[in-house]
């Protein structure tokens, strides 16, 4: 029997790195229940690299909490005393805070240090004004990931010595003279992130050879940030409004994300300019930009979204992907071949109704990009711009006649039927090969179109009266064929009121193809498939 036992135990039988990641799962006092599963876990707990305490899973428990805290803190010293090694240790108490907890934090990162640890991550609630860092940590050359979120770092009585490779500060009170220090001392981070933290005025990040990423983000109080590293290549910068920025010596920059700050037109041209290996910028809710010039033979991707913009020129014969929101605005786009594009442009149809000059205006900024990007995402408020009344296309041409694949996103309601978008959407891009629409027709709905077309571009050997004007006939005269996908995420219609606290998420889906009467075919399905949903899934409909 014993035999049979050990046979069907394949877990215990697994290498110790495995099992010291399963570990890694669960608090210090399960980890040391396992060591009665079997010969195997018995000391296993014991040896574990990986030390976490989230009291996320103890919330509603003060006691619980600080009982797991004193059993990782007999854990920890059991492993100094026998001098076994530490990868990470990450303590995170979110909802607990007082001067017991402080005490015992305190001996399990000296412990933790006192093991050699490698990584120490801590992460505190927002009240209780933070934890204040021991100052062994800052002569602890073993550690080189640090990550401290909501803490306080005070001037040390004796100097940095740590071998820094990744630095976190959230929420961090650090001065300015500890922060030049830290940094000075610290000439081999990599990856560097500073968020929501205060007490020091600038940050100058000079001699960091090995600098890779630097993330900023929400310093109130910084007023001047310099990045001086050669090596650095991805730049995050978001919501210090007040700050002045200068990274033009980050020659081998290939991500750049500028967000919330207060930046000129001349400026951002100068600065995008230097940056020959640039692959990646993000230009968001800089409100003091007007005229956006991009010149840059390497970008592949671009997003830009500020709605006090009235210009954007772009020189990027490589671009790839491009996405813009905002107002209506003026584009210069040169040479370019997008695989896709992303526009949602403000002010277009807020209402229901879209007067002619709105309209033309619409389909001219759509002209800008066809040719130039296989597949086209349009992003609206209610879709009521896309919907080209028959008048207007007796007098205006398609303007994507070269998009390849259509893709819509309607925000809210609208008064109009799928099969009429579907028609507008065939006149706008004739002959694209693909059409999906996304909106809320009382719950989340997604329609998929694949279109198939007759190999000549004329209706029974003479081109139709009604395409005389056009380059390629109308959809009408040469639709072969359409596959229809068609999915749904709703809430399940109750059986009485009183059990709309139940409601339940379903996702529903079914596929059509149709090749004969292919436009009465659009009708009946659509009344179809809404009196359907109606029945089962709108609760709304009685």
């Amino acid at each position: 029997m014993e035999n049979r036992i050990d046979n069907l135990d394949r877990i215990s039988a697994l290498p110790d790195e495995i099992l010291h990641h399963i570990l890694s799962f669960v608090s210090p006092k399960q980890a040391v229940r396992t060591s009665v599963l079997s010969k195997s876990w018995k000391e296993m707990w014991h040896t574990c690299p990986i030390l976490v305490l989230d009291d996320d899973q103890s919330r509603d428990r003060f006691a619980r909490a600080k009982e797991v805290l004193k059993c990782m803190e007999q854990t920890l010293l059991n492993r100094h005393m026998e001098m076994i090694s530490l990868t990470k240790l990450m303590i995170s108490l979110l909802f607990f805070w007082d001067d017991e907890f402080v005490a015992l934090i305190d001996r399990c990162v000296c412990f933790a240090i006192g093991s050699n640890v490698n990584e120490l991550e801590l992460r505190f609630p927002i009240f209780g004004g933070g934890y204040n860092l021991p100052q062994i940590v800052f002569c602890a050359k073993s550690i080189n990931v640090l990550e401290l979120y909501r803490c306080n770092l005070s001037h040390p009585r004796i100097g940095v010595q740590l071998s820094l490779r990744k630095l976190c500060l959230v929420g961090v009170y650090v001065d300015d003279q500890m922060i030049e220090n830290l940094f000075a001392r610290c000439p081999s981070i990599e990856y560097l992130t500073i968020e929501s933290s205060g007490g020091f005025k600038s940050l100058e990040l000079f001699s960091l050879r090995k600098l890779h990423e630097v993330k900023m983000s929400h310093n109130d109080e910084l007023e001047k940030v310099e990045i001086n590293a050669l090596n650095v290549h991805s730049v995050s910068i978001t919501d210090m409004k007040t700050c002045v920025i200068n990274v033009a010596s980050c020659k081998n920059l290939k991500f750049l994300l500028l967000s919330e700050l207060s930046i000129k037109d001349d400026w951002l041209c100068n600065v995008i300019s230097d940056f020959s290996l640039l692959q990646f910028l993000s230009i968001t809710s800089c409100d003091e930009l007007r005229s956006i010039k991009i010149s840059s033979p390497s970008l592949k991707e671009l997003v830009i979204n500020g709605s006090d913009l009235v210009a954007v020129r772009l020189e990027t014969p490589n671009l790839s992907i491009f996405k813009f929101s905002g107002h209506p605005i003026s584009f210069t786009l040169n040479a370019m071949a997008l695989s896709e594009t992303d526009l949602y442009v403000y002010g277009y149809d807020d209402d229901i109704k879209v007067d002619i000059q709105v309209l033309v205006e619409y389909i001219e900024l759509l002209v800008k990009f066809n040719q130039c990007s296989e597949v086209l995402n349009l992003q609206h408020c209610t879709g009521a711009v896309v919907i080209v009344p028959r008048e207007c296309r007796q007098i205006l041409h398609p303007p994507l006649c070269g998009a390849k694949h259509l893709n819509l996103q309607i925000d809210g309601l609208f008064d109009f039927t799928i099969p009429q978008l579907v028609d507008s959407l065939l006149w706008l891009s004739p002959h694209i090969e693909t059409i999906s629409m996304s909106f809320h027709l009382g719950d989340s709905h997604k329609y998929s179109f694949q279109f198939s077309y007759k190999e000549q571009l004329t209706h029974e050997g003479e081109i139709p009266p009604c395409c005389q004007s056009f380059p390629i006939s109308c959809w009408q005269n040469c639709l072969k064929g359409v596959q229809i996908e068609h999915t749904a995420t709703c809430f399940a219609r109750p059986a009485s009121v009183s059990e709309m606290k139940t409601l339940e998420m379903r996702t529903y889906g079914e596929s059509f193809y149709f090749h004969d009467n292919i436009w009465d075919e659009l009708e009946r399905l659509y009344l179809n498939l809404r009196n359907k949903f109606s029945y089962l899934f709108d609760i709304n409909s009685d």
